[in-house]
């Protein structure tokens, strides 16, 4: 194992997946989904809107943890689909034009898999979404936008059913600027994900929050976190 991939490993090995279940906690993309629910209470409208949002979140013109606190004060105003081209023109402007036409393809995509799979079967096994999105999108299974998509609907169906989907191993990370800044590739990515037991995509939130900077722990995760940020680049 490289010397790099070793080091954060050691880090990596302290946290619990109790530990990461709390990190994703304080996410605040999560805790905007979390509210979101709070007001529509429609699980596969939820769901629906949250992954559609996540294949057209690309190119922003706000960090991501604002435009998904944009995208929950929107929508849980009684909006559905049929309102994205207006969300999109107020907070996801930068090349707007292909953004639209990207959205009817992705809205037929999204409307596609919520018809051939049941909530229950897409919260069995994930991987169902993740083959879907990437046939019918002609994408590869581990397009950051598509493994995103799965990303959000993982924190989703947390929310709706206090549980995590099946299939998680199979899915890979959704490998970011920041996340590439640790390791390049999604192969070395893997290599860290079998070496801890956790799965790839669970992975991105015990990096990827830390890296945007997260408060409110507890004190013997907060020590936690240090340590894997002073080894991070």
């Amino acid at each position: 194992m490289p010397e790099k991939i070793k080091r954060l490993t050691e880090v990596l090995k302290d946290f619990s997946l109790k530990d990461i279940e709390e990190i994703e906690s304080s996410d605040r993309q999560f805790k905007a989904l979390r509210e979101f629910f709070r007001e529509i209470k429609e699980p596969e409208k939820f769901l629906k809107l949250i992954v559609i949002n996540a294949l057209l979140s690309y190119q922003l013109q706000m960090k991501g943890e604002e435009y998904w606190e944009a995208f929950a004060r929107f929508f849980k105003d009684a909006k559905g689909v049929d309102d994205f081209p207006d969300f999109l023109s107020l907070y996801n402007r930068r090349f707007l034009s292909a953004k639209l036409k990207r959205f009817k393809k992705v809205k037929r995509c999204v409307e596609e898999l919520f018809r051939k799979f049941s909530l229950n079967e897409l919260g069995e096994n994930l991987e169902l979404l993740v083959e879907h999105l990437s046939g019918c999108l002609s994408q590869k299974r581990d397009a950051k936008t598509v493994v995103f998509a799965a990303k959000m609907f993982m924190y989703g169906y947390r929310i709706a059913f206090s549980r995590y989907p099946g299939g998680l191993w199979n899915i890979e990370i959704p490998l970011d600027s920041r996340l590439k800044k640790v390791f390049p590739t999604v192969k070395e990515w893997r290599e860290v994900a079998r070496e801890l037991g956790i799965p790839p995509i669970r992975l991105d939130a015990l990096i990827w929050v830390p890296i945007g900077g997260v408060s409110s722990l507890p004190p013997q995760l907060e020590e936690k976190v240090r340590k894997l940020k002073k080894v991070l680049p």
